[in-house]
């Protein structure tokens, strides 16, 4: 990599997804790099919320409007400055992730890290710590509350 051109960085609509974005913005501003803002449903659209109604919120996601709200608030932390395009696809996040930033040959990663309740951490585990692992492009992690 020669020069950072491309900087993805899913959201959730988390402080630490916020947190992230914050950095992705100030990287993208310093480099002349673009960033692509990345939230991942496991439903879409079509799918009626009381169909998923069960499934605990750390599951099922937002669907729909929701979903345009997480990328709306990302969108407001980025600079005017900061050229960037906000994506949303339907899946397993982690997956979703790591195929997206290959399609888009994102140069960086950069992802949020909390601290997760025992079901989501059960359920799910971390999308971070998958996304660390598999991606082919470096990943930075950025902490929820990085200076507590």
């Amino acid at each position: 990599m020669e020069r950072l051109a491309r900087i993805l960085v899913p959201v959730d609509g988390s402080g630490a997804s916020d947190q992230a974005v914050r950095f992705a913005a100030i990287l993208a501003d310093a480099t002349g790099a673009s960033v692509d803002i990345l939230h991942v449903s496991y439903f879409d659209s079509s799918t009626d919320a009381d169909e998923v109604s069960w499934l605990p919120e750390c599951v099922a996601g937002p669907i729909g409007p929701e979903a345009e709200k997480i990328l709306e608030g990302a969108k407001r932390l980025i600079p005017e400055a900061v050229l960037y395009e906000a994506h949303h696809r339907t899946g397993s996040p982690a997956q979703t992730i790591l195929d997206f930033a290959e399609e888009r040959r994102s140069d960086l990663i950069v992802v949020g890290s909390r601290r997760l309740d025992a079901l989501h951490a059960a359920l799910l585990g971390s999308v971070s710590t998958q996304v660390l692992y598999e991606a082919k492009c470096p990943v930075t992690v950025v902490k929820e509350n990085p200076h507590p």
